[in-house]
């Protein structure tokens, strides 16, 4: 089969002055055992490094795209790297993390054989900074011994309860470009920006069915300056507006559910000052049930 006979998978970097990591993260991309992939990088760095090593992949692959943004971006990188895709299907790449081999072959299996996919995730190998393998952490261990398919409400439930990203960073998830009908990071008509990715999971969740892989199709690096390490507490703070909207939205359909929701928000959060105002706006949903 020629590789346009498959649909096409757009792999999207929003890159930001790591040239080194993002140079093993391509070499991930252009290992992939599917054939018909495209990369596009929309660089918003402060300086010269990423644009420079690029020229080599670019003489070389012309399934390359890469875009130097004149001023720093942020979130609209993210949108800006979804615009410019022309894929069916759409797998973010952090440029720090790494893809297995097999991990868009092992996806797409799935979205050709399944219907009503909107979702699928895998278990995520973390590594260090050097990429050696360590111990997942809390929100990082396999979910499930066996491969699934579940209805995504299942899988949104879990997270959200748990307060806890079980679905994945964005390196983790394949999707459908057309199933994304906000801009990524949009949900119920509020842009996330710190949760961005779930705002973006629990989007799809809510349309279809998830699948989730117990291979480790993916390699998330863990080191001293990415965003999770530097934000700390403040990566919470978004967290209870989820998980309201995500309950208008059919999730956490239960009161039960709910109250597990908020109460493991209140609990990941109780002990920072700055969250007073988000504990008790908890206690009070809490005394309405």
């Amino acid at each position: 089969m020629s590789k346009e006979s498959f649909p096409l998978v757009s792999v999207l970097i929003p890159a930001y002055n790591r040239p080194d990591t993002l140079q093993v993260a391509i070499d991930s991309i252009l290992d992939q055992t599917y054939p018909n992939i495209e990369i596009i990088i929309c660089d918003d760095s402060s300086d010269n490094r990423v644009e420079e090593m690029m020229d080599s992949y670019l003489h070389r692959f012309p399934q390359i795209r890469y875009f130097k943004n004149e001023e720093n971006l942020f979130i609209g990188n993210w949108h800006k790297c979804f615009d410019l895709a022309s894929g069916e299907y759409i797998n973010y790449l952090m440029d720090d993390d790494v893809f297995h081999k097999e991990k868009i072959a092992s996806m797409m299996f799935y979205y050709l054989r399944f219907a009503n996919i909107s979702l699928v995730t895998s278990y995520r190998q973390t590594i260090n900074a050097q990429g050696e393998h360590i111990p997942p952490i809390y929100a990082t261990r396999r979910l499930y011994h066996e491969d699934r398919v579940m209805d995504g409400k299942i899988l949104g439930n879990y997270a959200l309860s748990h307060c806890l990203n079980v679905i994945g960073e964005p390196t983790t998830v394949l999707f459908r470009k057309s199933d994304l009908v906000d801009r990524y990071g949009f949900y119920q008509g509020k842009q996330y920006v710190l949760l961005n990715d779930m705002a973006a999971w629990l989007s799809l969740l809510s349309k279809g069915r998830a699948v989730y892989i117990t291979d480790a199709l993916s390699y998330f690096r863990i080191h001293p300056n990415q965003n999770n390490e530097t934000l700390g507490a403040n990566l919470f703070s978004e967290w209870l507006d989820l998980v309201i909207a995500a309950r208008k939205d059919g999730f956490l359909d239960s009161d039960h559910l709910y109250q597990m929701a908020l109460r493991s928000y209140r609990d990941r959060i109780q002990r920072y000052p700055a969250f007073t105002k988000d504990i008790e706006r908890i206690d009070g949903i809490l005394l309405s049930l």
